[in-house]
């Protein structure tokens, strides 16, 4: 907001303090909608603690703009009739642009956090895997998206997410190891060719504010999120925002040593870390080596590693699932069950470390979710909370297909955090 130029520098005014509030109890009525939602006028002021009046004002307000809808009067037993409120789910949208090792993975999110259309790209379609050569692919899908299936909503802006080690802040990839990406200007290549604003992300970050939103974290400020995969990473929320530390370097808990068995050596750290010995790689590396899967095909970084190792997870969780009368590879279901528990030494000591109010599992380690109570196990063995940290250990809300709706979400964030503004109402 234009500030007068006799006006002291870094002073606000009456009127900004009061467009600042506004904007500020705006958010909360959005919020209350998305963690409660349908709700009633009543029920939002029971939640954010404004006055009925304001209430009235405020979602009046945020109807006229498209931000919420009001479903079907609810006849009560007795007094007025209930009118609940939602998120527009149609007017209101984002893109999502997922940069995977294999394809791109792009569409458009409603505000509810509900993806409306989604497509991708095989990289294998392209001379190199180049950062420009990627961009420039997925600029071209993402127009053509756009013309097809936009129509009459209203985009927000674009969010990119993309794996290994990111700084949004600086619009650069660091390093993407299966890319072969070192200290990438993706803003740079993407800005002016995409809807904007655009805002850059990594995925696990990515993922964790779509939970915050829309999943496991609507109802807590502080959780941390687990990914273990292909690649493992967390992400740590606090006070309902992203931890990222200097040049956004926090979250690395790939070669967190979590086993003491000889065999088991990370050819980078030199120890059983969490990569080495629980990582979807090197689960499937263990089950070929046991003769239940067979021989690998490729690199790690090349076709097999990404969509070959994903199927060769689902063949050995199907192995150790008990099929008609059968009970099931003792093999296969001894070493998803080790896993899981390495797994959850991890778990254990991100739960001291940080003591969070709950921990949200996501990645490979989803794949096979009756192994959980086998981490969790761990993690009560092994954290000072013991088995009262149980319970505060979930999965993750959504699944496989989150990594569009991920994307889209810092996008969304700031409509639902600033909804005037992003609006350009103030």
């Amino acid at each position: 907001m234009d500030v007068r130029n006799d006006q002291p520098q870094g002073l606000i005014t009456p009127g900004q303090r009061a467009e600042y509030m506004r904007q500020g109890n705006a958010s909360a009525v959005l919020r209350a909608v998305l963690a409660y939602g349908p709700v009633s006028r009543a029920e939002i002021a029971r939640h954010t603690g404004l006055s009925a009046p304001s209430v009235t004002k405020l979602t009046s307000t945020l109807i006229d703009v498209g931000l919420l809808g009001q479903l079907a009067p609810v006849e009560p037993t007795q007094g007025r009739p209930r009118v609940p409120l939602r998120v527009d789910p149609d007017r209101t949208a984002a893109l999502g642009l997922h940069i995977g090792v294999l394809r791109s993975t792009f569409g458009l999110v409603g505000l509810d956090g509900r993806v409306l259309v989604e497509r991708e790209l095989a990289h294998a379609e392209l001379a190199d895997t180049s950062p420009r050569a990627i961009a420039d692919q997925a600029v071209r899908g993402v127009q053509s998206l756009l013309d097809e299936r936009l129509g009459d909503r209203r985009l927000v802006g674009t969010g990119v997410s993309i794996g290994g080690w990111v700084d949004g802040a600086r619009g650069r990839v660091v390093e993407h190891g299966p890319l072969g990406w070192r200290d990438v200007p993706l803003l740079d290549q993407l800005a002016g060719r995409l809807p904007g604003p655009v805002v850059l992300e990594q995925t696990v970050r990515a993922i964790a504010r779509a939970e915050l939103w829309f999943g496991a974290g609507r109802e807590v400020d502080d959780f941390a999120l687990v990914f273990i995969g292909n690649v493992q990473g967390a992400a740590i929320v606090v006070d309902r925002t992203v931890h990222r530390g200097p040049g956004a370097a926090a979250g690395g808990i790939e070669h967190l040593p979590v086993t003491d068995d000889p065999e088991v050596r990370c050819p980078r750290c030199g120890a059983g870390c969490l990569s080495a010995a629980a990582g979807d790689i090197a689960l499937t590396a263990q089950a070929r080596a046991a003769g239940l899967l067979g021989p690998a095909e490729g690199t790690p970084g090349g076709e097999h590693g990404a969509a070959g190792y994903g199927l060769d997870l689902e063949r050995l969780v199907a192995a150790a699932r008990p099929a008609g009368s059968g009970t099931g590879d003792v093999r296969a279901q001894d070493l998803l069950r080790r896993r899981a528990r390495r797994a959850g030494r991890a778990v254990a000591t991100i739960v001291d470390l940080l003591n969070p109010s709950r921990i949200v599992l996501a990645g490979g380690i989803l794949v096979a979710e009756e192994y959980l109570d086998d981490l969790r196990a761990e993690v009560a063995l092994r954290s000072h909370r013991g088995a009262a940290v149980v319970e505060d250990i979930v999965p993750a809300v959504f699944g496989a297909r989150t990594l569009v709706r991920s994307s889209a979400v810092p996008a969304l964030e700031r409509v639902i955090t600033e909804p005037f503004a992003a609006l350009g109402m103030l």
